[in-house]
């Protein structure tokens, strides 16, 4: 019988966010639908104007509405915009902009940090896994008095990509910018390899 060992690797790779995804809208109240909604859509354009004043672009940004419904004041209505953010230093910028065109009725439901491009991180995360792999193989395969041949077959996991972000959106009215920690972006990796043991050489 053919000697084999099965093991998992697990590899990690670690890098910077480059984009974020910033969720804002606005809500207002008005006596009747017509107000309502023609409130919200004036508020809804000084925001996306406003964040095209520091060059968000058209392809990065998307509106979920607007929504209208009644209440026992009237009526309120509603848009939420997520704006894509290139420039991850010009975060807070972006959410303070965002914020004064909004005015009173300006709402926010969190940043979102993430990789525009991660093909390299995963691809990164694949080596490491497969290294991380060989080396126990090797390890346990010696202590048995053995040692580490060709691979038999490679089964990947599920890739996670673990964003850390350590965020603080608190509004201020002064110069500075809102504070926004970006953290780091992580992607995991693992793989369960078979390998054939063979004598050691």
């Amino acid at each position: 019988m053919k000697r084999t060992i099965t093991v998992v690797g697990v590899g990690s790779v670690t890098a910077p966010p480059d984009i974020a995804t910033v969720n804002v809208g606005v809500q207002v109240q008005a006596a009747n639908a017509q107000d309502a909604l023609r409130r919200a859509n004036e508020l809804t354009t000084a925001v996306l104007d406003a964040v095209r004043g520091l060059g968000v672009t058209d392809n990065d940004l998307r509106t979920n509405g607007p929504h209208l419904w009644p209440n026992d004041r009237g009526y309120q209505c509603g848009n939420d915009i997520t704006v894509v953010v290139r420039d991850v230093s010009t975060t807070g910028s972006v959410i303070d902009v965002a914020a004064g065109a909004g005015g009173p009725g300006f709402t926010m439901s969190g940043v979102s940090f993430g990789v525009a491009e991660p093909v390299a991180l995963h691809t990164a995360a694949r080596q490491a896994a497969m290294a991380n792999a060989h080396a126990v193989a090797s390890e346990l395969a010696s202590a048995a008095g053995a040692a580490v041949g060709e691979v038999i077959t490679i089964v990947e996991g599920a890739a996670s990509g673990a964003p850390r972000p350590m965020m603080m959106a608190e509004m201020r009215t002064a110069k500075a910018p809102t504070p926004v920690a970006a953290g780091e972006q992580t992607v995991t990796v693992d793989v369960a390899v078979t390998y054939r043991l063979v004598d050691p050489s």
